[in-house]
């Protein structure tokens, strides 16, 4: 059985590519280089809608996924399903980190950017690097700033990956319970970052919602969402006339405005979003995105053919990003200085980044990635592309 859902490639992509801006964007105002300075309120939230839509995202598909091999199958085999997802994240994952763990310190320090590091701070990074925790080591421990925390949110997703499928199992029946409870948990998990300091007056507010964002707790919504978005296509016999209702185009055409406003923070509401509660603002915004983007009358058009390579890629552009973006960052500081340019670096610069990361993530997909995935077939019921 293959199933494949249109416009899902284009959204990967688009997710990926609100990150490299955001991040682009990010180094320029870091090294006072930045001309367009409206364009920072307008990204400066980019970055993070861009990972909620890949949770989302992810949430979705891997449900939708696993309730179509639990049908057709009468079961969920966990063995393979834990060997796709490793075919699928790891290679990548520990190809990408252990280089940057152990050649990035040297090569930072040549190019005059960054101090020499210990061999006790690089061993710290790799032991959280291959523990698939360095999200922990962001929220609780000390790390190389700029070397591999791109990759907190690879292990979030990798932790949720851990225990889905077993929630998937525990809560057959009641998925609609297990959405209510992931609601729950990501809502507490928000409140406690405020009710805690009352009665421990050593904590900060400010730093436990730090911490919080960068644990899967913090997360549940989102994956929540996505899942129950799954559920509602998944049994779309019962729920056709609500889809039906949800998928008018007029509703669509406003959602989308809606999603977009929000994802460039046109609309911003600071008591939520300063505190991460507008991450059920983007749950119900990409979930619906994700029915939408399904949906036979959806008024997205993005079904094209550098879309969905790009989608298929989108992998290795959100991991390779950073790096690309700061070598390229020095690269134009040292040959056209910093003095701010309208044409250098807030065409030129964003350009060059997205172009470079796009080239080296299909190569690395072509030559590196791809092998994985074929091998990865093997222990796939419900086949797709995505």
């Amino acid at each position: 059985m293959r199933i494949y859902f249109k416009n899902l490639d284009a959204i990967r992509f688009i997710a990926a590519f609100l990150v490299v801006l955001h991040h682009a964007q990010f180094f320029k105002e870091e090294n006072g280089v930045n001309t367009w300075k409206f364009l920072d309120p307008a990204l400066a939230e980019a970055g993070r809608m861009g990972v909620n839509l890949f949770f989302v995202l992810s949430g979705f598909l891997i449900s939708y996924l696993l309730l179509k091999e639990r049908q057709d199958t009468g079961q969920l085999n966990l063995r393979n399903f834990y060997i796709r997802r490793i075919l699928r994240i790891w290679p990548l994952y520990l190809a990408f980190g252990i280089g940057m763990v152990l050649l990035a310190p040297t090569v930072l320090h040549i190019l005059n950017v960054a101090p020499d590091y210990s061999m006790a701070t690089i061993a710290t990074n790799l032991i959280f690097l291959l523990l698939f925790a360095v999200n922990i080591q962001l929220a609780f421990f000390p790390y190389n700033k700029g070397i591999v925390e791109i990759s907190w949110s690879v292990c979030i997703e990798e932790q949720f990956y851990l225990i889905w499928p077993l929630l998937i199992i525990a809560f057959r029946n009641r998925l609609k319970t297990l959405f209510i409870l992931m609601l729950g948990i990501g809502f507490l998990s928000k409140t406690l970052c405020i009710v805690l300091p009352y009665f421990f007056p050593s904590l900060s507010t400010p730093s436990l919602f730090g911490i919080n964002y960068l644990l899967l707790f913090d997360k549940f919504e989102l994956f929540g969402t996505g899942m129950f978005a799954a559920y509602i296509l998944f049994h779309k016999e019962t729920y056709g006339k609500l889809l039906e209702v949800l998928m008018n185009k007029r509703i669509q055409v406003a959602m989308l405005l809606l999603t977009f406003l929000f994802v460039f923070s046109v609309i911003r509401i600071p008591v939520l979003s300063d505190n991460y509660y507008d991450h059920f603002i983007h749950a119900v915004l990409f979930g619906y995105l994700m029915l939408m983007a399904v949906a036979p009358n959806s008024i997205l058009r993005l079904e094209q053919p550098l879309f969905k390579t790009l989608g298929k890629v989108s992998y290795g552009i959100y991991l390779f990003h950073t790096p690309v973006c700061q070598l390229a960052l020095i690269a134009f500081m040292k040959f056209f200085g910093r003095s701010p340019n309208i044409l250098l670096y807030e065409v030129l610069y964003p350009l060059t980044c997205l172009v470079l990361t796009c080239a080296i993530a299909y190569v690395s997909y072509e030559l590196f990635e791809k092998h994985f995935l074929k091998i990865k077939s093997r222990f796939t019921v419900v086949q797709t592309r995505m």
